[in-house]
């Protein structure tokens, strides 16, 4: 018998006497709690930051955050994607915001072996539910990654050494052996 789902509105969420050291989502009204990421998921995710910041560093469109931030998708829904992008200036907006209530552009999900498909997918649903353009699935347990544009099939599959890019990130591009080395 699994453990009874903790239901929440999402000022109840917003103001959860959160442990410290972990980490939570809310999930149409249902607290997930994250499992503790692996190495080679921190890496991709590392590598994939830096690659982001220093692309935005020269081209002042917007700005990547890492996943310690959740996104308002909907009033009983708090996704923290591993990494979002947000096109434009919002930094005034953010600047004290506990819970963000802009919807990324992107929403890069490294994904971890715990992580079943029918929860990818429940996610990639509310991400473009909401209005997200585009989702970086990221897998490094094959070194692949899968750009959707879309909630029915992928745009791109990546592999081997094909490169990363985005028509909404003009001139960027991350290998993949870069992203998982």
């Amino acid at each position: 018998m699994g453990a009874a789902k903790i239901l929440l509105s999402a000022e109840e969420f917003d103001n959860y006497p959160f442990e410290e050291d972990k980490r939570y989502e809310l999930d149409e009204g249902e607290l997930i709690e994250m499992t503790r990421p692996a190495y080679q998921h921190n890496q991709a995710l590392q590598n994939l930051l830096v690659e982001l910041v220093l692309y935005f560093r020269k081209n002042r469109i917007g700005q990547a955050l890492v996943s310690e931030n959740l996104y308002a998708l909907s009033p009983t829904t708090r996704l923290a994607p591993d990494v979002a992008v947000i096109l434009g200036d919002h930094k005034a907006e953010l600047q004290k915001a506990k819970v963000i209530h802009i919807i990324p552009d992107i929403a890069a999900e490294v994904l971890s072996p715990s992580e079943t498909p029918a929860r990818i997918h429940r996610k990639m649903s509310q991400y473009f539910k909401a209005g997200v353009k585009e989702v970086w699935l990221v897998q490094p347990e094959d070194r692949t990654v899968e750009i959707w544009t879309g909630p029915k099939l992928p745009e791109q599959a990546l592999t081997g050494t094909d490169s990363i890019t985005s028509a909404l990130l003009p001139g960027f591009s991350l290998t993949l052996p870069e992203l998982f080395s």
